[in-house]
């Protein structure tokens, strides 16, 4: 028996505005990304495990993560790994990080995509 959760909303805007989406992934094995057509730019992959908590204060959370590395992403279509989306498609993610970060240029110039959706599942 297995568990999904979609996370129910389109992306996108933030994705637009602020170049990038950090999601946390804890207690999830799998993320699948869609990414809906038109697509332009660059996404760039990368996980963390650094919550940016600092001891006594903080916890630390997704908008603190910090540190982050490239990870891949299994192309759904081709199966193919990729560690970067340059085209509209679903793309799957083991979750072996604590956080997941879609990122765009990060001058933001040229990069934008239509629609973007995330869907957590677990392996009971």
């Amino acid at each position: 028996m297995g568990v999904a959760r979609p996370l129910g909303v389109n992306f996108s805007s933030d994705y637009n505005s602020l170049y990038n989406i950090t999601l946390d992934t804890a207690g999830w094995d799998k993320t699948v990304i869609q990414v809906v057509a038109p697509m332009v730019g660059t996404a760039y992959l990368y996980g963390t495990l650094d919550a940016g908590a600092v001891q006594g204060v903080t916890d630390g959370n997704a908008e603190l993560a910090i540190n982050f590395s490239p990870i891949q992403a299994t192309n759904l279509a081709t199966g193919s790994a990729v560690n970067t989306i340059t085209a509209a498609g679903t793309y799957k993610v083991e979750n072996n990080n604590q956080f997941l970060r879609l990122q765009g240029n990060p001058a933001g110039a040229g990069s934008s995509i239509y629609k973007l959706l995330f869907y957590y599942t677990k392996v009971s």
